[in-house]
């Protein structure tokens, strides 16, 4: 398989349509870029049940198990330990995407990246 030279960087929005609302869908574009190396800052969290499932979010705070509207949601397969800091500060994610129906260790997903590494995201006071 390939490698890209650098990750292509992204945003949610250049993978989910309709952010924010309750028509929030996947984009053409993440099927499109399935396999390449990409790089897109958001949020960590976990998902509920008896296997721990680091994920990265759009926004601070958010549960896909939880929030009463649909969440922007990507599986961090493969993860690296995440940063240390607060729960509520963005990181960097870099690794492979992948698009498609996927069940790992009995967690299913539809948007990863896999061999994921975390960084915290430098901000100013």
């Amino acid at each position: 398989m390939r490698r890209d030279p650098a990750p292509l960087v992204l945003g949610f929005a250049d993978l989910f349509d309709q952010l924010g609302t309750d028509h929030l869908r996947y984009s053409a574009a993440a099927q499109a870029l399935s396999g390449h190396d990409i790089a897109i800052e958001g949020f960590l969290s976990h998902g509920h049940g008896s296997r721990p499932t680091m994920l990265l979010v759009d926004q601070p705070g958010v549960c896909p198990d939880c929030s009463p509207a649909p969440a922007a949601v990507i599986a961090l397969v493969g993860a690296s330990p995440a940063p240390r800091e607060g729960a509520d500060r963005p990181v960097r994610v870099v690794g492979r995407l992948d698009y498609g129906f996927r069940i790992d260790a009995g967690v299913a997903s539809i948007l990863r990246i896999e061999n994921a590494t975390v960084f915290p995201v430098e901000t100013s006071a």
